[in-house]
């Protein structure tokens, strides 16, 4: 066994033998936090088909036993202060900063109604990456816009851990007065929506159903296909659906996998795995199906575990996450080898060494392992039983803290998306785990991924950047150490460069220059109190900040013209407790012809300012419970709440019309 590998993964810090008791070091006993993890370097990680049901049933009840070993120590954010929690939910970017918003501007969809013509301006949902359209409540194709307000519940969404907004249905508007919208339909069905030229699906907790809206007024549904668990995440590109779903999976029956149904089956065959044992609690699937038709192109699977995974899709590859944690038995018997041995008698040494080579679960090991030493203790007087339990467990703290990076690993899929096909190209692994999605950037030929590695021992907890190379997944190179006793909090990637904000008690904007893979490097840091939770750049020589200082919403504008010295060129306090972008950078509105974003709160719409390096709060804009969404069209912003549509002129930022969505 090579030292500083260690397979599996559990998080935090065990001290070994905390607890001394009569004497004896205590190793397998309760411990005051969940046990170390630990990882593979990316050069030990290959993806494999499996060859039959029985292989699949095999892997998997293996997978399951290490799955239940590591269930009570599953990585949790960390809470650092009673206000309200950021969702892992903060965007990143994989191009240069565009010269109009990113609600691009757009011609809307040819003809008219009534002898009025297409709005000439129309914003569309904040997406991570260009080209890829992401489901949201809220859709438009120009001249019509779709609206699904959904049930005060949980969502499985990545997205979005709040309950999502109330209401029910979806409302159907037309926009082709910007200034008068009014609603002229409605389907009898909810969900994140997609829009692809003329059908609109809607994605729901158990269906995933398509509506022909060439009649916006008539919606008819086209096609129905079920959802077996939850879906992740969708993506669609060139009117194709990329979803990502999640099953359970059971020892007596894993496979076929069966996520939309019978008529999306996917083969034991067809579902991959590390070549090594990893814990197993999931089936992840993803499938490629025509917008149009329903018709799945594609379908493969791979297993994994329910804890924090990320999925994210650039123009070429499809990359899920799935954490790892190291064996407890496996990381003792290592560390009473590695640092140890010199201490402890030869039939000790001995003895641990035999039941390294035995092929038993860590938890037998460890066991053994915790006989050996309580009776090697066992053999001293009192006092030195205390002095050398005291400096075995001083030893596994640093060895812990040694072991850092190799005691929590994220495992990286990567799945070729081509025209219908999808195709499982390779696997790697980084230190520590992304804080979501959007921790993870492709840009030209490299993969960028921010992680929060966790305390280990005597060390603190650090984030890191890490570089891939997009075709093996092979490490290149690493920013290592950011914000020590802190987490990541926020990732904004733009070209060459990332931000990242990590928090605990106060908030570090780091500015991380990636122009080389091979040395990626925190050329610049500003501190400043309370936390962002998303970033978005306004301009090449700015970033705006979403977050919370004192329980309040805020908004902070850093000046990055120079990386190495980032300032704040201003901030503001809102007043409200809460906004939904923190729970989804869809929330996200930027106006760049009228230089303003919308935030939507849980007190009023706010629309605020930005021009010449200063905030400044335009209007609030009152809906009928909490602000959800927002969007222009033409010189007209639309707010939407629970249960209605105020429109705002935005030449003088006065209400023009309201629209009353209660019970449609």
């Amino acid at each position: 066994m090579e030292r500083t590998r260690l397979l599996g993964a559990s998080l935090a810090v065990v001290v070994l033998g905390a607890v001394v008791i009569a004497g004896v070091l205590a190793l397998g006993g309760d411990t005051t936090r969940p046990p170390a993890d630990a990882v593979n370097d990316s050069d030990d990680a290959k993806i494999v088909q499996f060859e039959s049901e029985a292989a699949v049933a095999a892997y998997v009840q293996r997978g399951q036993r290490l799955a239940a070993v590591e269930a009570p120590f599953r990585a949790r954010r960390v809470q650092f202060t009673a206000q309200p929690t950021p969702v892992r939910g903060e965007p990143t970017v994989d191009q240069p900063m565009p010269a109009r918003t990113d609600a691009a501007e757009s011609g809307a969809a040819s003809g008219s109604a009534g002898g009025e013509s297409a709005p000439e301006r129309v914003s569309h949902t904040n997406v991570q990456v260009a080209g890829l359209q992401e489901p949201d409540i809220l859709k438009t194709g120009g001249r019509h816009v779709y609206y699904a307000p959904q049930p005060r519940r949980f969502e499985p969404w990545e997205e979005s851990r709040r309950p999502a907004p109330g209401g029910a249905g979806t409302h159907v508007l037309s926009a082709d007065r910007p200034g008068a919208p009014e609603e002229i339909g409605s389907i009898d069905a909810s969900g994140r929506l997609l829009q692809v030229n003329d059908t609109l699906v809607a994605i729901a907790d158990d269906t995933v159903r398509a509506y022909d809206v060439s009649d916006p007024a008539e919606p008819t549904q086209v096609w129905t296909r079920p959802v077996a668990d939850e879906v992740v995440t969708a993506r669609e590109r060139d009117g194709r659906l990329y979803l990502v779903t999640r099953s359970s999976v059971s020892v007596d029956d894993p496979c076929p996998v069966e996520p939309l149904g019978s008529e999306a089956a996917i083969a034991c065959d067809d579902i991959y795995r590390p070549t090594r044992q990893v814990p197993v609690d999931a089936t992840y699937s993803a499938l490629a199906l025509d917008a149009e038709s329903g018709a799945v192109g594609d379908a493969i699977g791979f297993v994994g575990t329910q804890d924090n995974t990320a999925v994210y899709m650039s123009n070429q590859s499809l990359y899920v996450t799935y954490t790892e944690r190291s064996e407890r038995g496996a990381l003792r018997v290592d560390f009473l080898l590695e640092r140890q041995s010199g201490r402890l008698p030869a039939w000790a040494v001995d003895r641990l060494e035999e039941i390294e080579s035995y092929n038993i679960s860590a938890t037998s090991k460890e066991r053994e392992a915790n006989r050996i030493l309580e009776q090697y203790l066992a053999a001293l007087d009192r006092s030195e039983r205390e002095r050398v339990a005291s400096e075995i467990r001083d030893d596994y703290r640093s060895y812990l803290a040694d072991h850092q990076r190799d005691l929590l690993t994220t495992g990286i899929v990567e799945v070729g998306v081509g025209d219908a096909d999808l195709t499982v190209e390779t696997v790697g692994t980084v230190p520590g785990r992304p804080l979501n999605q959007f921790a993870l950037s492709e840009h030209e030929g490299t993969l960028r991924i921010t992680t929060t590695v966790p305390a280990a021992g005597s060390a603190q907890s650090a984030n890191d950047l890490y570089t891939l190379d997009a075709d093996s997944l092979e490490r290149l190179g690493a920013a290592k150490g950011m914000g020590l006793n802190e987490e990541v909090f926020a990732v904004r990637y733009v070209g060459d460069t990332a931000y990242v904000v990590t928090f605990r008690r106060i908030d570090p904007f780091h500015v991380v220059d990636v122009s080389d893979p091979s040395d990626p490097d925190e050329v610049g840091q500003l501190e400043l109190p309370g936390f962002s939770s998303y970033l978005h750049p306004i301009d090449e020589n700015h970033v705006l900040g979403i977050g919370q200082e004192d329980g309040q919403v805020k908004a902070v504008l850093f000046d990055v013209s120079d990386p190495s010295d980032p300032t704040i060129d201003d901030d503001q306090l809102f007043g409200a407790g809460w906004s939904a972008v923190s729970d989804t950078h869809h929330a996200f509105l930027l106006d760049r012809r009228h230089e303003v974003f919308f935030l939507p709160t849980g007190q009023g719409g706010k629309v605020v300012g930005y021009s010449d390096g200063e905030l400044s709060l335009e209007t609030t804009v009152d809906t009928d419970g909490a602000a959800l969404r927002a969007m222009y069209v033409d010189d007209y912003m639309y707010v939407f709440g629970r249960d209605e549509l105020v429109v705002v002129d935005q030449e003088r930022w006065n209400r023009t019309r309201t629209v009353d969505l209660n019970g449609s």
